[in-house]
């Protein structure tokens, strides 16, 4: 274990929104003349490239805003490895009062998705974990013969819940994220004080459509479409963009900055250190995951742990709906509405820490 100064929460955050020196040799080796099988690898490695959105020097040369750091932590992380199936389980624990809270990412993320919330979290005195999943971010990436799968993330919750010796814990899943806490709870419910959502789906609903680049590359009927926008490095960066201006679209200006200046670096860096044989294999789970969640449902109207949803109301694939589709399945649950986008932790971070620390 090896512990960190305070002001190690506020340093990261600067250094994530300037290119890392893997994204740079990744931007050089990209653009080689005269190496198309190493430019087609890397497509194939990222499972439709979202890193390619540091491959266009255009959208590279852009002004990035001027976004501030979190604020920060009152109290030092603790980091830990911690071993699931034989591998390396990256996490950070800042210590406090439990309940803690025990934050997931989703498959195009890591941990870095919380940096901004959990200062607020730890200035009240409570105590936090949060990790990134086998294949994201610091945690091991297998790429020979491992399979990455909704269960094996259950199983990596499980693993850093009692390598760190919590008891009872709040599990806040986001994105994919999300299934993984709630499976966990129904799994483990005297494990679990309460559940909190955040901008995820679970089961089979109208109300919720998946982003459009998921849609291409997790789809086996789209396999020829996915595979001509790998090989073509300018069809993969408008994708890219397409993807970016959707997510973007219910969002005012100080967002969008916020989605430029500290979504997108996160995601690009994710990617750019090797989680794209884990995003792939997730991706293309996506559909069987749903349909066993679905299957499930009778036990989540069992469940009668509370269930928070806070929910980023400007998210246009996991709307509001979702929230409230999701929510009526469960018999002690309330939705908390915030105008933010998918990222609401990044978007409004003291506002979403005071929820969830007026939920517990």
């Amino acid at each position: 274990m090896i512990k960190t100064p305070d002001t190690e929460s506020a340093r990261n955050a600067p250094q994530l929104l300037q290119p890392t020196a893997m994204e740079k040799d990744f931007e050089m080796d990209f653009f080689t003349e005269g190496n198309p099988a190493s430019r087609r690898d890397l497509l194939l490695a990222t499972a439709g490239g979202l890193a390619l959105a540091l491959a266009n020097p255009a959208r590279a040369a852009q002004n990035k805003p001027n976004i501030e750091a979190p604020i920060a932590s009152a109290i030092p992380y603790v980091e830990h490895r911690i071993s699931h199936d034989g591998h390396m389980i990256y996490a950070r624990e800042y210590p406090g009062q439990d309940p803690a809270f025990v934050m997931m990412h989703g498959f195009p993320d890591n941990l870095h998705i919380y940096d901004y919330v959990v200062p607020y979290l730890t200035r009240a005195g409570r105590r936090v974990v949060v990790f990134d999943f086998l294949g994201f971010g610091q945690s091991e990436k297998v790429v020979e013969g491992y399979q990455y799968t909704f269960k094996q993330q259950v199983g990596d919750v499980a693993a850093v819940v009692d390598a760190l010796k919590l008891d009872r814990f709040i599990p806040v899943g986001h994105d994919s994220g999300g299934p993984c806490a709630a499976n966990y709870a129904l799994e483990n419910p005297d494990r679990v004080a309460w559940l909190c959502l955040l901008n995820c789906y679970y089961a089979e609903s109208p109300t919720w459509r998946l982003p459009e680049i998921i849609e291409v590359f997790g789809d086996p009927g789209l396999k020829e479409l996915a595979q001509a926008f790998l090989t073509n490095p300018d069809k993969m960066d408008w994708l890219i963009t397409f993807q970016d201006n959707h997510f973007q679209v219910k969002m005012p200006p100080n967002l969008r900055e916020r989605f430029v200046g500290i979504v997108r670096p996160i995601v690009n860096g994710n990617f750019a250190a090797g989680a794209g044989p884990a995003f792939a294999q997730m991706t293309s789970q996506v559909r069987e995951s749903v349909a066993y969640n679905t299957s499930r449902l009778s036990d989540v109207r069992q469940f009668t742990t509370k269930v928070n949803l806070i929910w980023g109301a400007l998210d246009p694939y996991l709307t509001p709906a979702t929230a409230a589709a999701i929510a009526a399945n469960y018999p002690n649950s309330e939705v908390k509405s915030v105008e933010a986008g998918h990222w609401l932790m990044i978007d409004m971070p003291a506002e979403v820490a005071q929820l969830l620390l007026t939920s517990a």
